[in-house]
């Protein structure tokens, strides 16, 4: 590969990147033995124009001896690996070379870049070594680099993507794959209790159909401040009595992610979507899908479980989107109607589907039940209730002018929400 052309630079143009330079230490000795014979030197190199690339001792005794300009040849639009990479492999090759200190940080700071098949050989490569001296180097950053590979593969077969997709992500094996995942799998069985510690060793869990929690717990799952997030520990607990760890769960209102977050951290595999997709939470893998519109292509066939948390009807008018179907933004015949098609679809690819539903709040001070209303898709397909669970608010609902209106009027306000589990 030829050179590019020599050119001259005046001396403080020259640009030293500390992160794209390989050497740690540098020789003064060098640089004055250099300082003495500049005329002979060869150019340093430099890329994107004055980035210096090689040649640090020669740059630096240009500039003890006061010289205004300097050589250099220029290696062009490089990125700031391909920079990295070239100053490795001239610094290891003439000159003053990497010591294999040098050499050793190299090793460690480049391989878990690299892709794992080919890091060992180029780096042996770079550096002019040989592939075992690279090994010794590199072993506690292939042991991190695998683990970091393996809690990948796991947290993808999670998000219900297949062996063979995740090795193609990855770039590893099949049956590789297959391997990692089932070590995991193995370690299921260990008991997970949701919010277990020495001094509450049940956690969360409740052990009665009144779902009470002193607060939302915003540090477990989604984002608790999203209107209408359900609280991670209704999930804990839903997840808990009716799955079991590595079973797949369906949530085709995903809103803001509780459902991911907490379905994964209790080793369930999810599948979640919302009418506009991750716009809430795009950390999270939440597919766009109008739940209206059937099952989605690319989710599970089959789920063990269908989570289901309708925008509330009007209580929801205007919070979410004004996408087509948007639930919240329909009258209450539509919603029913649209409800319908969503649970018929669901009843096709499971056995069991949760949903969760507050009543409505009227202004006469009766309230419309929708659990009630939305069981009958259910009963019309001989399905049963297996469980209706009563969740409290852990917050006041209510403002306190609501409140006075309540006891002047001898009215009731709701504070709690219906969690139903129907199976057929």
């Amino acid at each position: 590969m030829t050179e590019p052309t020599v050119m001259t630079l005046p001396i403080d143009q020259i640009r030293y990147v500390k992160e794209l330079q390989p050497r740690i230490d540098v020789s003064d000795a060098t640089i004055e033995q250099y300082r003495t014979a500049l005329d002979k030197l060869p150019p340093v190199v430099v890329a994107r124009g004055s980035i210096l690339v090689d040649g640090y001792h020669r740059w630096q005794a240009h500039l003890r001896e006061g010289a205004g300009f300097i050589d250099v040849v220029d290696l062009g639009n490089l990125t700031d690996d391909e920079i990295f990479r070239e100053a490795v492999v001239r610094n290891a090759a003439h000159g003053r070379q990497l010591s294999l200190t040098d050499k050793r940080k190299i090793a460690e700071r480049s391989y878990e870049k690299m892709a794992p098949a080919t890091a060992v050989a180029e780096l042996a490569e770079w550096l002019a070594v040989d592939e075992r001296t690279v090994q010794r180097w590199t072993k506690d950053a292939r042991a991190a680099q695998k683990e970091a590979r393996q809690a990948q593969a796991w947290d993808l077969w999670l998000d219900c993507l297949t062996q063979e997709q995740i090795a193609e992500r990855l770039g590893e094996k099949q049956p590789t794959i297959s391997r990692w995942v089932d070590m995991q799998k193995n370690k299921l069985s260990e008991l997970h209790i949701p919010g277990a510690t020495d001094e509450k060793p049940w956690g969360n869990v409740q052990h009665f159909d009144v779902w009470s929690f002193p607060t939302t717990g915003r540090e477990s799952g989604g984002q608790q401040s999203y209107f209408g997030a359900v609280p991670p520990q209704v999930m804990e607990n839903l997840l808990w009595f009716f799955t079991e760890p590595g079973q797949t769960v369906v949530d085709l209102f995903a809103g803001s992610g509780t459902t991911v977050d907490v379905a994964k951290a209790m080793g369930r595999r999810v599948w979640a979507a919302d009418i506009r997709g991750d716009h809430y939470s795009p950390h999270l893998p939440i597919h766009q899908h109008d739940a209206t519109t059937g099952w989605p292509a690319d989710a599970p066939r089959k789920a063990d479980l269908v989570f289901l948390d309708p925008p509330y009807w009007r209580q929801a008018a205007g919070r979410y989107s004004t996408e087509p179907n948007e639930l919240a933004e329909m009258d209450l015949a539509a919603f029913y109607a649209a409800w319908r098609s969503v649970t018929k679809t669901a009843m096709e690819h499971t056995d069991r589907v949760a949903y969760i539903i507050s009543p409505t709040q009227n202004d006469d001070g009766t309230v419309t039940d929708h659990a009630t209303d939305m069981l009958r898709p259910f009963i019309d397909e001989g399905w049963r209730v297996e469980r209706r669970i009563i969740v409290p608010y852990s917050t006041q609902q209510a403002t306190g002018q609501q409140v006075t209106w309540a006891r002047e009027n001898r009215r009731m306000l709701k504070l709690y929400r219906d969690l139903v589990v129907l199976a057929p």
